[in-house]
């Protein structure tokens, strides 16, 4: 009985927590519709006043036409790639040094090893403007995980 009791406790944690992330997804999305509808209108009242209403229904038409084009050009681009079966993956022939030694790594049952191996790689390529916005992000989580 002591087992169903830490599974249901671990149910309702994990229920709540989605349940929980849902509120505020949806807290999100309606807030931000409001702020886009604000931010229209006040656009739509600026350009109203400087080239008449017809015209500023046209530039906020148009401004929204390529606002959607772009994010169809940034969805199928990320959706057009096939994803790899796991077993093809492991027949071909490993790209770079980093690769490599994450495959190396990974089949020796050591997880840590391939994450600091390919992390190091990386490190390497990076200019100091990616290493420095890369602290700065890490820095952000790690505050918002604290």
């Amino acid at each position: 009985m002591r087992l169903l009791s830490v599974l249901a406790a671990g149910s309702q944690q994990l229920a709540r927590r989605v349940l929980v992330g849902a509120a505020l997804a949806v807290a999100c999305a309606l807030s931000g519709a409001v702020g886009v509808g604000f931010a229209t209108y006040a656009l739509f009242e600026e350009l109203r006043f400087s080239y008449g209403v017809v015209n500023a229904s046209i530039g906020l038409g148009a401004i929204y036409l390529i606002a959607a084009g772009v994010l169809c050009l940034c969805y199928r681009r990320t959706g057009s790639r096939p994803v790899a079966s796991a077993s093809s993956g492991l027949s071909r022939e490993p790209a770079s040094k980093a690769e490599a030694l994450g495959v190396a790594a990974r089949t020796s049952g050591a997880p840590q090893a391939a994450a600091l191996s390919i992390g190091a790689e990386l490190v390497k390529q990076m200019t100091p403007l990616q290493l420095t916005m890369l602290a700065v992000i890490a820095g952000f989580v790690a505050g918002r995980r604290l």
